[in-house]
């Protein structure tokens, strides 16, 4: 993918509220601590994970960096930064242009290997329709092409050709006509060579970047069509699907507690620290809508913090809790932070 330029970025900061640049790279490249998460919520990026996987940390940081000396970003003595008036009519610029629709579906499938795998479809779809068994095949990853042919063992080349079409059809009636085109013409064929995103973009007057973002995110929505409708060809796309351990960990930690096992039972079972299983505990009430916060918060803790703590969640700091901490745990106290922000959260 093209090399994002450092305006970019502005997309994930906000004028109303102060943003750890080393935040948003953690939620970008899914380096995902409890504190990642709770800030990635507070910052209501979430929906962003993975999206960058192989993003570089010293290179983005030379990016904020430069935002900054550009008068886009200030940076505040506590490291966090903040749009500028200047920054954030960028950012009102920039949100026209093209972006990811679901950018959620990149923390459940590896949409890059996705994207070749549909690419593979298609071509090996449009040679058969012509009857070319000798072509040269223009994805080269050999794991699309192993997941390809145990497919076709089970099915056929004509079933194959009949679900994409009808499959494509019906999805691409959905879009614009310009995505739809852009999305089409990255393909190869019988006797079709896909184009570049350099020559699209030159036809279409969209920049190189919205190219691919258009490329990327009609991949991964077809992907996500593919399984809405129950099409044969979703047993593929399910081969991509990403094992998000952290968040399976955490489901696993709710629901025994759900069932009345204690954090010292589970960590005794797991063989895990009790501030792990604490951990996996404030990951689900970040993840889950239903979390059963009075499981581990009574009405009394939450008025005493309520009174000790700030009403700006952002401000607040553990320390606050002051003499109440060995009554209130740190667990407890983000948990409250937590359910407060699920209530509270307007910054965007």
């Amino acid at each position: 993918m093209a090399e994002l330029k450092a305006e970019e970025w502005l997309i994930f900061f906000s004028a109303k509220q102060a943003r750890r640049p080393a935040v948003i790279r953690q939620i970008l490249t899914k380096r995902l601590s409890n504190s990642a998460l709770f800030w990635g919520m507070r910052y209501q990026i979430l929906d962003h994970i993975n999206v960058c996987p192989q993003l570089d940390t010293v290179h983005f940081d030379r990016q904020i960096d430069l935002l900054c000396k550009k008068k886009y970003l200030n940076r505040n003595n506590n490291g966090t930064v903040i749009l500028t008036e200047l920054g954030l009519a960028k950012k009102d610029v920039l949100k026209k242009r093209q972006t990811l629709t679901c950018p959620e579906l990149f923390n459940v499938y590896r949409i890059p290997d996705l994207m070749w795998m549909i690419r593979l479809l298609v071509q090996v779809a449009s040679e058969a329709s012509w009857g070319n068994s000798r072509y040269y095949v223009a994805v080269d990853n050999f794991e699309c092409q192993v997941v390809i042919k145990k497919w076709l063992k089970h099915y056929s080349m004509n079933f194959l050709q009949e679900n994409l079409l009808k499959e494509l059809t019906n999805f691409l009636q959905q879009e614009e006509p310009l995505t739809a085109w852009v999305f089409c013409a990255q393909f190869a064929g019988h006797n079709t060579v896909p184009a570049t995103t350099e020559q699209l973009a030159e036809q279409s007057k969209l920049a190189q970047l919205e190219i691919e973002t258009i490329f990327l995110d009609l991949s991964s929505r077809f992907a996500l069509h593919l399984i809405k409708v129950r099409s044969p060809l979703c047993s593929i796309i399910e081969h991509f699907k990403i094992k998000n351990s952290l968040f399976d960990k955490s489901r696993a930690a709710l629901k025994q507690a759900l069932n009345g096992v204690s954090i010292p039972d589970m960590a005794q079972q797991t063989q895990l620290k009790e501030s792990t299983i604490c951990e996996h505990l404030l990951n689900a009430a970040i993840i889950e809508k239903n979390f059963p916060y009075s499981l581990f918060l009574n009405s009394t803790e939450e008025k005493e913090l309520t009174d000790l703590l700030p009403s700006d969640i952002d401000q607040w700091q553990y320390k606050l809790v002051g003499q109440f901490q060995d009554q209130i745990s740190f667990f407890k106290y983000r948990l409250f932070a937590i359910k407060r922000s699920h209530k509270t959260i307007e910054y965007k």
